[in-house]
C-alpha cells in the first residue's frame, strides 16, 4: 500500500486500494480494506477510493504491468512466476522516478519493502483500524 500511495503522490494519479477477492472476507466482490479500516478519502493529498464504489468503476486501459491487458478469463490463474516478474516489473517502475503511460497500475503483487521508511510511516499515520477490531484487539490483549 505504501509503495502504490507513493506512486500515485509521485505521479498525481488516483490511488484506489481494491482488496476485493481477499481470504480474509467471506463475499468475493466485498472490498476488504473498509472491513478492517475506517474510510479515508485521501491520504497525504493523494485522492483515495477504497470503498464498494469499486464494484461499478471500470478501470481504462492500457495496463502495466503487461499481463493485465490480457483477455480477464485469461488473467484469473496467475502462476507464481508471474507474480514474481510483476513484482519486479512493479519495483523498477517505481524506483525509476518516471511516470508509465499506462492508463491504470495494477500493484496487485507484495511490495514490502520496496518504498520509503517515511511512506510507511505516514500510511500508518493515515489509515485506522475500525473501532470494533481495536476493541477486538485490545480484549485480546487484555485477555492474554
Amino acid at each position: 500500500l505504501a509503495s502504490a500511495w507513493s506512486y500515485a503522490q509521485r505521479t498525481g494519479r488516483t490511488l484506489v486500494i481494491d482488496w476485493r477477492g481477499s481470504c480474509y472476507v467471506d463475499q468475493p466482490f466485498s472490498n476488504a480494506f473498509p472491513v478492517f479500516f475506517e474510510p479515508v478519502e485521501e491520504i497525504a493529498g493523494v485522492p483515495v477510493i477504497c470503498d464498494d464504489r469499486l464494484n461499478q468503476l471500470s478501470f481504462p486501459g492500457p495496463f502495466f504491468p503487461p499481463w493485465w491487458n490480457r483477455p480477464s478469463i485469461d488473467c484469473i490463474n496467475r502462476p507464481d512466476e508471474q507474480i514474481f516478474r510483476e513484482r519486479d516489473e512493479l519495483t523498477e517502475l517505481f524506483q525509476a522516478g518516471d511516470d508509465n503511460e499506462a492508463n491504470t497500475i495494477v500493484c496487485d503483487a507484495c511490495l514490502m519493502w520496496r518504498c520509503g521508511e517515511e511512506a510507511e510511516r505516514l500510511i500508518f499515520r493515515n489509515i485506522k483500524l475500525r473501532s470494533e477490531i481495536r476493541a477486538r484487539i485490545e480484549d485480546l490483549y487484555e485477555q492474554h
